[in-house]
C-alpha cells in the first residue's frame, strides 16, 4: 500500500480540544402529560382496550392490537416491581464525567405492567448483592427536585426517580417472569 503523502512541514499533527453541544429534546404532549403524573408521584401506564397488556411510559396505541389509548386507558400503577436482568457499569472517565464508581442498571417489571421498563438505576444494596427475581421500589426525588420531562435522558422517568432499592421481599421466582429476560 502506498504511503499517503505529507504536507510540508512534516507528519501530520493531532490537537485536543473540548467540544460541546447544547441541545434540547421535545417530548410528545403523551411523555409531557406522563412527566406531570411522575412529577406528581405516580407511575401510569396504558390499558390497552382491547387485549389488556400494560405498557409504561404510557403510549398512544397498543401496538399489538394497533388499538388506539387514551387518557381513560390510563392505569395508576404501584411503584414496586421485580429485577428481571441487570448489568453492573464501571464508568470510563472522560472530561466532565460525574460517575467516579461502579453502578448497576436493571430492567424493571412494574407490578401490574406487561413489559418491562429498562435502564434503571439500582440503590441502596452492594453491587454483588444485586440479582434477578429480586424485589424492588422506587426512590422517589423529593417533590421540588421533579423538574424534567421524561425525554430529557432519563430512559423515561426523567428526574422524577432516583433509583430502585430492595424492598426485602422474598425474591420473585424465574419462571414467574422469565418472558420479560432481555
Amino acid at each position: 500500500m502506498a504511503e499517503a503523502p505529507q504536507e510540508e512541514g512534516g507528519p501530520v499533527r493531532f490537537m485536543k480540544q473540548h467540544i460541546a453541544l447544547d441541545y434540547r429534546v421535545h417530548v410528545s404532549p403523551l411523555a409531557a402529560r406522563f412527566g406531570e403524573q411522575l412529577r406528581g408521584g405516580q407511575i401510569v401506564g396504558s390499558r390497552c382496550p382491547r387485549c389488556g397488556l400494560v405498557y409504561v411510559p404510557t403510549r398512544a396505541f397498543c401496538p399489538m392490537c394497533t388499538v388506539a389509548m387514551g387518557k381513560q386507558d390510563e392505569t395508576p400503577l404501584p411503584d414496586r416491581g421485580t429485577v428481571t436482568s441487570f448489568t453492573i457499569l464501571t464508568p470510563i472517565q472522560y472530561h466532565g464525567q460525574k460517575e467516579r464508581e461502579d453502578y448497576a442498571l436493571a430492567s424493571i417489571l412494574i407490578d401490574g405492567a406487561d413489559g418491562t421498563v429498562g435502564q434503571q438505576r439500582l440503590c441502596e444494596i452492594p453491587l454483588d448483592e444485586v440479582r434477578t427475581g429480586m424485589r424492588v421500589e422506587a426512590v422517589w426525588a423529593p417533590e421540588d427536585e421533579r423538574t424534567g420531562e421524561p425525554g430529557d435522558r432519563g430512559y423515561g422517568f426523567g428526574d422524577a426517580l432516583r433509583g430502585w432499592r430492595p424492598t426485602g421481599e422474598p425474591d420473585v421466582p424465574a419462571d414467574a417472569y422469565a418472558e420479560h429476560v432481555l
